[in-house]
């Protein structure tokens, strides 16, 4: 199972200098999520700090710390949403709320944790270790990605591994259009925003 341990380098120095660099300050500063796989000695080394999601063979890897907050906004925003309330001034409202409430919780001990300007988030990551020769293949998403393409039934994740970069753009697109035109209101597939970030990345490994 993932865990928070080792990931063989020192995590936290590009959190550090990057808000050294840039003058940022931690609760105060633009946060990422943060997903690396990396491929060393014969075993692959995944790190996840923030709602990104590794799929694998026999597994799917991601930080499900900020959805386990339950924050009453988010269950009443999306609550609103299946109840076909669309995105109107009070789901704004409701949004403002749950971005408080979960800034006094980002990166805190019973909290969450991200990159943002604390270099300590990056020793709370998600890490995992695994065999190279029992991990053929491995899919990074963002969410944005993920939960769309799981409700379309896009998700048959073996065959997207062998995918060219032109047909992952295709099923992107695909579910981008499909919540533009087939669910603008969110009311089938409630999310905080009509759009989220959509990236893929499908590795193959050598065994």
């Amino acid at each position: 199972m993932p865990n928070r341990g080792q990931f063989g380098l020192p995590k936290s120095g590009a959190i550090y200098n990057t808000a050294r660099q840039l003058n940022l300050t931690p609760g105060q500063s633009p946060s990422s999520t943060v997903t690396i796989a990396r491929e060393l000695d014969g075993h692959l080394d995944l790190l996840v700090l923030g709602d990104n999601l590794v799929v694998l063979p026999d597994e799917t890897i991601t930080d499900e710390r900020m959805d386990q907050l339950d924050l009453a906004p988010r269950r009443k925003y999306q609550e609103r949403l299946a109840a076909g309330a669309g995105y109107d001034d009070e789901h704004r409202a409701i949004l403002r709320e749950l971005q408080t409430q979960q800034a006094e919780r980002r990166n805190r001990q019973g909290g969450y944790w991200i990159a943002e300007a604390d270099p300590d988030a990056a020793s709370h990551a998600i890490t995992t270790r695994r065999p190279i020769n029992e991990t053929p293949w491995a899919v990074l998403s963002t969410d944005g990605a993920y939960n769309t393409m799981q409700h379309l039934g896009l998700n048959d994740w073996p065959s997207l591994v062998n995918a060219s970069a032109e047909q992952l753009d295709a099923e992107l697109a695909r579910c981008q259009d499909w919540e533009a035109t087939g669910d603008p209101d969110a009311s089938e597939l409630p999310r905080a925003k009509r759009h989220d970030d959509k990236s893929l990345a499908a590795i193959t490994f050598t065994i």
